[in-house]
């Protein structure tokens, strides 16, 4: 999925806002935010009002500089033949337009200024200005820029990371109305489930009439709830002052997002899969195009796009690395090839199983043999495989409609 280095806070829209007043607010919002979050303000942060147009100017700006067509592009391909966006979703579009739809401030990391949206109705203000400038706090500290790399990290990192900074900047905001409202900081609550419940019907209410899949929406959605989970877990601990520590040493996978535990273990227990694993799944000189990991979180949303959730969630619970390379070769062949490991083998078969479901259900009974099966379908002219040996499970993919 396209993530953006434009923290952004879902509200809803609303026309008329005073943009002296706006960045008035914003002033005092730092203030609060530096203050809760225990980080001493560096420089002052620039505060700027803009349009929608204006917005969606500086979002299409940093898809270009910071995602590039060529790299989101090979993403849809990759999603279109897992499965987990349909084969006619205009990707690219389709995601810009539902992160525009969502916005309602921003820090930009690059210009080092906050960006309040001009049509925010002035009750919601204040909030969102200290939810996003704890993100200028977080980047006087700890580079944004490289903690939030769309160019150079594997989504599976790059959504671990977004996450670990979306839920502190979340944790930073409640915290704020809390306070407010006369109560003790978000760390003394036993669970943030009501929070992470409220935000999910927000995004399911403005996002209704979106064409986007539901597997992107919830990818979209991840690093504010489970990434609020895991900040609650973090501040249990020691506060602010564990969040710091989180900083320094960031999570790594979206397993160690949604289970802590495995994260405060301080241990690596994934592998890590290399690109020269997968090159020889396609015949002559190959050339390996695109290279990267899903992770967890993301098999969970493939799967749960096509089976029941919850056994989605259970199934790939079991993660323990993966890659997933577009291949080409000197005769134009081109296949999508993903391979997984997973913790036991039981793991594995999970896995094999719930999704050699999802795509008997996309493709047709599969043709079995031994411990692969085969899809084969001239008339859509694709043909795909999965085979699952000990821990490990591969996926294949190529149709002659690829690029």
């Amino acid at each position: 999925v396209c993530r953006l280095p434009a923290y952004s806070q879902q509200v809803e829209l609303d026309q008329g806002v005073n943009r002296e007043e706006s960045c008035v607010i914003a002033t005092g919002a730092l203030d609060r935010a530096s203050a809760i979050r225990g980080l001493e303000i560096k420089k002052k942060v620039p505060c700027l009002v803009h349009s929608k147009q204006q917005v969606k100017d500086f979002l299409l700006h940093s898809i270009e500089t910071k995602m590039p067509k060529s790299k989101l592009d090979f993403e849809a391909e990759v999603y279109r033949a897992l499965g987990m966006i349909p084969e006619d979703f205009d990707y690219t579009d389709g995601v810009i337009e539902f992160y525009l739809s969502q916005i309602g401030g921003y820090y930009d990391p690059s210009a080092k200024h906050f960006v309040m949206a001009g049509w925010m109705p002035a009750i919601l203000q204040t909030s969102i200005a200290v939810h996003e400038l704890t993100h200028a706090l977080q980047d006087q500290y700890y580079d944004l820029e490289v903690l939030i790399d769309n160019l150079n990290l594997p989504s599976d990192r790059l959504l671990a990371h977004s996450a670990l900074v979306e839920g502190d900047a979340t944790a930073v905001m409640l915290d704020y109305s809390r306070m407010l409202a006369g109560q003790g900081p978000i760390a003394e609550e036993e669970n943030v489930n009501s929070y992470i419940l409220q935000n999910v019907l927000g995004m399911t209410l403005m996002s209704a009439l979106s064409e986007v899949p539901d597997s992107v929406k919830t990818v979209v959605l991840f690093p504010y709830t489970s990434g609020m989970r895991f900040a609650h877990r973090i501040l249990q601990r020691n506060g602010y002052k564990s969040m710091d520590q989180a900083f320094l040493r960031p999570p790594q996978s979206t397993e160690e997002i949604l289970h802590p535990e495995k994260y405060l273990a301080g241990t690596q227990d994934f592998r890590s899969i290399e690109d020269s694993e997968l090159a020889t799944y396609l015949p002559g000189e190959t050339k390996i195009l695109y290279s990267d990991v899903l992770g967890e979180f993301s098999i969970s949303s493939l799967l749960g796009t096509h089976i029941d959730k919850t056994r989605a969630a259970v199934s790939a619970a079991g993660w323990g690395g993966d890659k997933v390379v577009i291949l080409s070769n000197e005769n134009n062949q081109r296949k999508v090839v993903w391979k997984t490991a997973w913790d036991t083998k039981d793991d594995a078969r999970e896995f094999f199983d719930s999704y050699l479901l999802a795509l008997d259900g996309r493709f047709g009974q599969g043709k079995k043999s031994g411990e692969t099966f085969t899809w084969n379908k001239p008339q859509r002219a694709l043909t795909a495989s999965l085979e699952i040996d000990n821990r490990e499970v591969v996926y294949t993919f190529s149709s002659s409609g690829d690029k």
